[in-house]
């Protein structure tokens, strides 16, 4: 294979969000100038973990409205997706997301205060619709269990949060409820 080299550090996990970030957008100028065999760097890329953990603490009611929840549909087809993309700032954040991250879903609880976590799991690629928007095949775990935790940060739909972040700030009892199922 011409670019086994590649795909080895791709499967390595060792990669940084920024190096994998760099070998796209060189696999997408490669396949540009007509290198059809950079196209399976691509698809790696959608599969790839890189080595620095991120959390999506990601909202599901619109308008924080819970009779429009959209988590249960999310679970049913094993996708999590992120539509409001008039919004720059948190598609910027959704797009930083990466193959291994996880997401929990969060609603907020208390203005400020407090935020309740409805599920939570693991991106197992990135893909597009047929609008090229980009959404994520998840692995959704089976808990179902609701807690409630501190706020993290902002009140937006999309917050991502690097692993140490959460580390430093949220109680065991996050911890006991992501270990359980």
């Amino acid at each position: 294979m011409k670019y086994q080299k590649q795909l080895d550090r791709l499967n390595s996990g060792t990669m940084s969000r920024h190096e994998l970030a760099v070998m796209k957008k060189n696999a997408k100028a490669l396949v540009e100038k007509g290198d059809s065999d950079a196209v399976a760097i691509l698809d790696a890329i959608d599969y790839s973990k890189p080595a620095d953990d991120y959390i999506l603490f990601m909202g599901f009611c619109p308008g924080a409205d819970f009779s429009q929840r959209l988590d249960i549909e999310w679970k049913k087809h094993g996708i999590c997706r992120f539509d409001y993309l008039e919004s720059e700032s948190q598609l910027n954040r959704w797009n930083t997301l990466c193959a291994g991250d996880l997401v929990i879903l969060k609603k907020r609880e208390k203005f400020g205060e407090s935020m309740k976590l409805y599920g939570y799991g693991r991106i197992k690629r990135i893909a597009y619709d047929e609008e090229n928007t980009r959404y994520f095949e998840m692995d959704w775990s089976a808990q179902e269990q609701e807690i409630e935790v501190p706020l993290m940060g902002c009140n937006s739909t999309v917050d991502v949060k690097s692993m140490l972040e959460v580390e430093k700030q949220m109680p065991d009892n996050f911890w006991q409820w992501l270990n359980k199922e």
